[in-house]
């Protein structure tokens, strides 16, 4: 029986009190006791976060999502779910495979995953690699990543900074997949990873990344990134944005992100169209 903050204040006091009687006479003291407490707190909570998310943008302060604050945290990470505990359902999750990740992502072509945290996306992009490198912060999950994957000849996995690609070679990537990880990675270190896409992707090589894109205004432990802001560093290195988006459809359903986030398709352009914009 959760309800919605905001819309609290959609009752006037007069109707509030009478409906606080009726759920005394419906329901009992000691129930109503904890509604009271229910409602207390997440109004405390509700005003701590906004203060938090002014704080964050006032002083440039990173929140949780600096790179070593989110090493120890996937750290730290009981990974025995594989990571599908944000999965919505397996609906949902065979969807994002069939319409974005199988789309976007080019059958036996080289892949780089940011993030594979506990290998939830691994199995698909490895059916579609001729070879496959897994990029994490976190020990833990690479560690489990091998023991899960290793035996597939295809498969590598490296714990990375939280902020590059270092150990990656120069244009040898086709296609870059990064799901739940960039969501928690802050604008600062997304600029020295969209640096890298130029760097690592073969021209013609695609990224496609989800992340935040309301600076972390709705929670869920987001980052500071907007979706202006990746737009900008895209142009900037001279990318190309082919499209963001925050939902699809299958032809059965509508499925959303959450959290304000947005999933991008980023592109490294051709030698030749790059002299062209260039000039």
């Amino acid at each position: 029986m959760k309800d919605i903050v905001e819309n609290r204040r959609r009752i006037g006091w007069g109707r509030k009190l009478k409906l606080a009687a009726l759920a005394v006479k419906e329901n009992g003291i000691l129930w109503f006791v904890l509604l009271i407490t229910y409602y207390a707190a997440s109004k405390v909570a509700h005003e701590s976060f906004a203060a938090m998310d002014r704080m964050r943008r006032k002083r440039g302060i990173p929140g949780l999502n600096s790179a070593t604050l989110n090493k120890e945290i996937w750290e730290g990470w009981d990974w025995s779910a594989q990571g599908d505990e944000w999965t919505h359902s397996a609906q949902w999750k065979q969807s994002l495979i069939d319409c974005v990740l199988e789309k976007e992502i080019p059958a036996n072509s080289v892949i780089l995953e940011i993030g594979p945290g506990g290998g939830r996306w691994t199995g698909a992009l490895l059916a579609r690699a001729s070879r496959y490198v897994g990029v994490d912060i976190s020990a833990t999950c690479i560690e489990h990543c091998r023991k899960k994957f290793g035996g597939d000849p295809r498969a590598s996995f490296v714990v990375g900074s939280g902020r590059d690609l270092a150990g990656v070679a120069d244009a040898s990537i086709d296609a870059i997949w990064s799901f739940d990880a960039f969501v928690h990675i802050n604008r600062a270190e997304v600029e020295g990873y969209t640096q890298e896409f130029v760097r690592v992707l073969k021209p013609g090589g695609v990224a496609v990344v989800h992340h935040g894109a309301v600076g972390g205004e709705q929670g869920g432990w987001r980052s500071n990134l907007t979706g202006d802001a990746l737009r900008q560093m895209v142009s900037d290195r001279h990318l190309d944005l082919e499209r963001a988006f925050d939902r699809w459809n299958d032809g059965q359903a509508d499925h959303t992100l959450k959290f304000g986030d947005q999933i991008s398709v980023i592109r490294k352009l051709p030698a030749d169209a790059s002299v062209r914009m260039a000039s």
